[in-house]
C-alpha cells in the first residue's frame, strides 16, 4: 500500500483554498475508489486505520481534513471556523472538487463515498446534484428530520452574522448536553460518553489536539444548514431509485436519535421507491461505530457490502 498526503487546491466561487488530504493506494490495481468525509471537531487523520483496512482489501481510498478542520486550518485560530462567504456551499463543492480528484487518479473504476456524522450530512447534500458520480453511498452516523433544527438554525444565523468568529460556552454546552443526556447516570466523562462505549476511544479524542476544539458561530450555523438540507423529506427525490445505499449506526447513537432518526430515513428511501438500501444499526454501540470494540466487524460489514455492490 502507498500512502501519500498532501495539500489539494480548491476552487470555489472563483476563491481558492487548500485541502489537506491523504491517499491510501493499493499494490494492485484498484477495483474501485473510496472518498470518506468525517465528522464535525474531529479530522480525516482518524480514518487511517479504516482507510488502510479498505486499501489492502484493493480500493484506493482518499481522505482529506475540511475546512475549520485538521491541516487544512493552517492556525488553531482557524479550527472550528468554516468561511464567512457561503459556508455551506463551499464545503459541498470541497467535497465535489475532493470526489473530482480521485476519478481523474482512477477514471475506470467505479466511485464510492463515505461519510460520517457532518460528513454524512454533507455526503447526503452532494448526492442531491452529483449521485451518478458514484456507485454507491455508505451513510455512517447520520439522523433523520428534526424540527429543531429550522428555529435553532435561525437563531444561529442571527448569532453569525453579528458575531461569526465567536465561540459560544452556552451553545457548546448545551450542544453536549443534548449528546450526553441518555448517558447522565454513567460517570461522567468530559463530555464525551455519546462518542463511544468504548473509553479508550474517548480518551485519544480529549488528547488530539486537533478535536474538540469549540465551534464558532459561524460553523455551528454552517452545520445546521447542512443538517436541514441533508435531512429534509424530499433531500433524495434527484438521486436515482436504483442507486445503492447502506447506513450504519450505533442503536444508542444519539445523532441517529437512538435509531429513531436513521430508521425513519431509511423507511422514507424505501416508501419513495428505493429498491437497494441496506441498514445495519449495532445494538448498544453509539457515534463513532468505527471506533467501538466491534470496529473489526463493522469494517467487515461495509466491505461485504462494497464488494457486493461493486460487481453489480
Amino acid at each position: 500500500m502507498k500512502e501519500t498526503s498532501n495539500y489539494l487546491p480548491s476552487v470555489v466561487s472563483d476563491e481558492t483554498h487548500e485541502l489537506y488530504y491523504t491517499f491510501y493506494q493499493p499494490e494492485t490495481t484498484a477495483k474501485a475508489t473510496i472518498l470518506i468525509l468525517h465528522g464535525m471537531q474531529e479530522h480525516s487523520g482518524r480514518y487511517a486505520d479504516f482507510a488502510k483496512y479498505l486499501a489492502h482489501q484493493g480500493f484506493a481510498v482518499l481522505t482529506y481534513d475540511h475546512l475549520g478542520h485538521g491541516k487544512t486550518a493552517k492556525t488553531k485560530e482557524e479550527l472550528g471556523f468554516f468561511t464567512l462567504k457561503a459556508p455551506e456551499k463551499r464545503l459541498i463543492r470541497d467535497a465535489r472538487n475532493m470526489a473530482e480528484f480521485v476519478e481523474k487518479s482512477y477514471p475506470e473504476v467505479p466511485h464510492f463515498i463515505i461519510g460520517h456524522s457532518m460528513g454524512s450530512f454533507i455526503t447526503r447534500c452532494l448526492l442531491r446534484k452529483q449521485s451518478s458520480r458514484f456507485k454507491g453511498a455508505v451513510i455512517i452516523g447520520t439522523g433523520g428530520q428534526n424540527p429543531a433544527i429550522g428555529p435553532a438554525k435561525g437563531l444561529l444565523s442571527l448569532l453569525s452574522s453579528v458575531s461569526p468568529y465567536n465561540r459560544s460556552e452556552l451553545i457548546a454546552e448545551l450542544f453536549g448536553k443534548l449528546s450526553n443526556s441518555h448517558f447522565k447516570d454513567e460517570e461522567f466523562d468530559y463530555g464525551t460518553n455519546w462518542l463511544s462505549v468504548n473509553k479508550e476511544n474517548r480518551k485519544a479524542f480529549m488528547l488530539d489536539e486537533l478535536c474538540g476544539v469549540p465551534f464558532s458561530n459561524n460553523a455551528f450555523y454552517t452545520l445546521f444548514s447542512v443538517m436541514e438540507t441533508a435531512t429534509a423529506r424530499d433531500w433524495s427525490k434527484s438521486i436515482s431509485q436504483d442507486f445503492p445505499f447502506i447506513f450504519i449506526s450505533g442503536a444508542d447513537d444519539p445523532v441517529g436519535d437512538f435509531s429513531k432518526g436513521v430508521q425513519s430515513t431509511v423507511d422514507n428511501l424505501k416508501a419513495d421507491g428505493f429498491k437497494n438500501v441496506q441498514l445495519n444499526l449495532y445494538d448498544g454501540m453509539r457515534h463513532e461505530i468505527l471506533n467501538e470494540d466491534i470496529k473489526e466487524q463493522v469494517y467487515a460489514d461495509i466491505l461485504e457490502w462494497l464488494n457486493k455492490t461493486v460487481s453489480e
